[in-house]
């Protein structure tokens, strides 16, 4: 199910795309601090098809991580989950993702979570200076990436303190091969259908 947004009462939203290959607990913590500190209305969660700058594709069935993101999101009114990208199919773009929302909700104040690492890699990003006229980066802090003022013309960010990631969802695909406990890492309900699913066993 697509985001359903009414344009005459929302009033800021963020737009935070990645694999969620799973999603895990600090994902959910990133986009509850990014609302709080940012003043949004909503943070919709956006999987990606194939990201450009990732060559490995994702683990998951595209059905099994939107499922997912649904689980971890469901009792936060403030979250939604957007298909959109994996409905387009291909390489998702963060222009396309952008600009399909600003025709869709004009008057909206627009953002899109990174993290510091990629904030790094902005120059790469299809279009940039386009995205950047568009929207204005919430830029997480990471350990051994510096935020520091981008050659990408117009650019606005602003930068938040979000929780440390204890692990990435590499090393919780890990864990799970291994067998180890993810409890402390996932959503109970996320835990639950990966252990029905038998999702990242060997």
């Amino acid at each position: 199910m697509k985001a359903s947004l009414d344009i005459k009462k929302q009033r800021s939203i963020a737009l935070y795309g990645g694999s969620f290959d799973p999603v895990h607990g600090a994902h959910l913590e990133v986009a509850w601090t990014a609302l709080e500190n940012c003043d949004l209305d909503k943070v919709i969660f956006i999987p990606t098809a194939q990201s450009p700058l990732k060559k490995n594709a994702a683990m998951a069935a595209d059905t099994d991580r939107v499922e997912m993101l649904r689980l971890a999101t469901a009792e936060e009114s403030r979250f939604e989950v957007d298909t959109c990208e994996l409905e387009r199919g291909g390489t998702s773009y963060t222009v396309d993702t952008v600009k399909a929302y600003q025709t869709a909700h004009e008057g909206c104040r627009l953002h899109w979570i990174i993290g510091a690492d990629q904030f790094e890699l902005l120059s790469q990003w299809r279009r940039i200076e386009e995205i950047a006229s568009l929207v204005t980066f919430i830029v997480l802090r990471r350990p051994g990436h510096s935020i520091v003022e981008s050659a990408v013309k117009g650019l606005r960010f602003v930068i938040i303190d979000a929780p440390l990631m204890q692990h990435s969802s590499t090393e919780i695909r890990a864990l799970i091969a291994e067998g180890c406990s993810t409890a402390d890492l996932l959503p109970p309900a996320v835990e639950a259908f990966i252990c029905a699913r038998e999702l990242y066993t060997r």
